[in-house]
């Protein structure tokens, strides 16, 4: 398809678009890193003087190929790595300057977001780290009304100070931005002040309806319950991930009990969170109150056989549930008995996932 853009202009016109939609682990390639330097302003281009970089020189493109981007992963800082691995880009030489190589990694990185975002009339989907702290950057990103999907997670081994603006910076984009639909936090670990404080902002948010925290994002018990609270109150929340937050039993007794007032969200996973016996019957008593909930995952955790006996005679008041994850949850040979039985009565179930629970016939 390269070659195709090589025909016409007009056949430019035509491929340019398709190309540059989706860049993917295109954006690893200096090519199109230097290319989108050439888009740079010169507030863009300012931040970058103190640096003394020799930045891309020649014509810029026909097109503004940024502006067909809808996607902006996290190859993106790989992207940046590879074009200042080039020696010829420096004027001085090796350690003899005032500023860390992470320091002028961090700025091209601050230089091409705001761009992509001034630029980007396409975006729908964009990867965050710490760096959306950036006051500019910031700003684009309260004017955007096509982003609905950000992932967002935080370098190993930030400052407190860094990792608390850039909470900052997040939540007032969940306060000023009225596009954004999805959310997904992956191996962010807060503290419990930003943890807070960012849960207060998506209390008050009434736009996101798909929400992820994988993995450690809820530690304090304090969270777990303000955590339940907000999903008791929530009307948007379609889609909830909180696998792998070790929520044990209490957090579980939480949830459950607002999923029996919440009213909105179908599809919940909760896999990883050693919610124990107790939480499995908080969960059962959840499912025979709760009416729209579909999509279930409680895989790989330790209910054991009364947690699961539970759960088996939940699945006879419950005729919303469609597709049920009871993977490796220590259901053992009288659980499974027990689910058996009841799901005779079940006529709503399709997908019911039981793998690794010791089930083996007498």
């Amino acid at each position: 398809m390269n070659s195709c853009a090589l025909v016409s202009r007009q056949w430019c016109k035509f491929i340019i678009p398709i190309l540059w939609s989706e860049p993917g682990n295109n954006f690893r390639d200096t090519r199109l890193i230097r290319t989108c330097l050439l888009t740079l302003n010169a507030e863009e281009q300012a931040s970058l003087i103190p640096f003394d970089i020799s930045l891309p020189s020649h014509q810029k493109p026909l097109f503004e190929h940024t502006s067909f981007i809808t996607s902006v992963n996290d190859y993106l800082s790989k992207g940046i790595k590879n074009w200042l691995s080039n020696p010829n880009l420096f004027s001085w030489l090796p350690y003899d300057h005032w500023f860390s190589y992470g320091e002028l990694e961090h700025a091209v990185k601050c230089s091409l977001i705001t761009m992509l975002l001034r630029t980007g009339k396409n975006l729908k989907y964009f990867y965050l780290d710490e760096i959306i702290c950036n006051p500019p950057m910031l700003e684009y990103f309260y004017k955007n009304t096509t982003i609905t999907s950000v992932d967002f997670h935080l370098s190993y081994g930030i400052k407190e100070d860094f990792k608390s603006r850039a909470i900052d910076g997040l939540v007032n984009i969940l306060y000023k931005n009225s596009t954004l639909t999805s959310l997904n936090f992956k191996y962010v670990q807060l503290g419990t002040k930003e943890m807070k404080i960012l849960l207060v902002a998506l209390d008050k948010n009434t736009t996101i309806n798909s929400l992820c925290f994988y993995y450690h994002g809820i530690r304090d018990e304090e969270e777990k319950i303000f955590f339940a609270k907000l999903l008791c109150k929530n009307t948007t929340l379609t889609y909830l991930n909180l696998r792998l937050n070790n929520l044990g039993s209490e957090g579980g007794k939480a949830l459950a009990n607002a999923l029996c007032l919440n009213s909105t969200l179908t599809s919940l996973d909760l896999s990883y969170n050693n919610l124990g016996s107790e939480g499995g019957k908080a969960l059962a008593v959840a499912l025979c109150k709760n009416s729209t909930l579909k999509d279930l995952n409680l895989g790989f955790n330790n209910f054991g056989a009364e947690g699961g006996k539970a759960l088996a005679d939940a699945l006879c008041m419950n005729s919303t549930l469609t597709s049920l994850n009871l993977n490796s949850i220590e259901l053992g040979l009288e659980g499974g008995k027990a689910l058996a039985i009841d799901l005779c009565t079940n006529s709503t179930l399709k997908d019911l996932k039981l793998a690794r629970n010791n089930l083996e016939s007498e």
